[in-house]
């Protein structure tokens, strides 16, 4: 008998590529705005967006906030005034063009519905462009539901977006549910403080960490043999 029955999946760098869909999205907004797009301008956004979402994070700040202000701080660094949300947008545009995916995520997926595991995303980020990147890569169908952060209205890792999840799904036994995604501080982090098992995507190498997890992988393929033995 396995273990767990409901498998709540992280998006972004979990199955979806969003480093490889983000990195092109980037170069045609840059290029949109006449920013050159390289390693340095590529870098000085990652670090205003990293901050903004970081706050959003530890409750400091809205959602509204980093949607509207990350692409306007990042382009008068490049001496370029624009209108923040609709920067936003454009590129928002671009990444829901993207159909990019981790590498074994189909297969994954695949093998776990086979095995009768009941499975929902659970992801940060905005509405349309987590459904459309979801629809465009064929992995709609997997999920029993979608919980986006927007939707909901709570951010990993809030107990309450895990919470409206349990609520909403009837589900009252936390050690048959497993948090699987990439992040310790939104996946690994929030399920802990709800109590729940988690597998940590460990696909960035990281060393050292605060937040424990029960299981960890470097890749899909080694998360499919860990299943296997659950």
């Amino acid at each position: 008998m396995k273990k767990y029955d409901y498998l709540i999946f992280d998006l972004d760098n979990t199955l979806l590529d969003f480093s490889k869909s983000e990195y092109n999205a980037l170069q045609s907004l840059f290029a949109k705005y006449g920013v050159v797009f390289n390693e340095e301008t590529f870098e000085q956004y990652k670090k205003i967006n990293h901050q903004l979402w970081s706050k959003l994070e530890e409750g400091r700040i809205k959602k509204e906030t980093v949607l509207e202000s990350r692409f306007a701080q990042f382009f008068a660094t490049q001496g370029v005034q624009v209108d923040g949300a609709k920067a936003d947008d454009e590129y928002r545009q671009f990444l829901e063009n993207r159909n990019d995916l981790m590498d074994g995520a189909i297969e994954l997926l695949e093998f776990l519905t086979e095995e009768g595991y009941t499975i929902y995303a659970g992801t940060n980020g905005v509405g349309r462009t987590q459904r459309k990147r979801l629809e465009n890569a064929n992995m709609t169908g997997f999920f029993k539901e979608l919980y986006i952060s927007e939707e909901i209205g709570f951010e990993k890792p809030d107990v309450r977006f895990f919470e409206t999840i349990f609520s909403k799904e009837g589900i009252k036994e936390l050690n048959s549910v497993l948090m699987i995604g990439d992040s310790l501080s939104s996946d690994i982090r929030g399920a802990n403080r709800v109590g729940i098992d988690t597998i940590w995507l460990n696909n960035s190498f990281i060393k050292s960490i605060e937040d424990q997890t029960m299981y960890e992988c470097v890749n899909l393929n080694e998360m499919k043999d860990l299943f296997k033995h659950l």
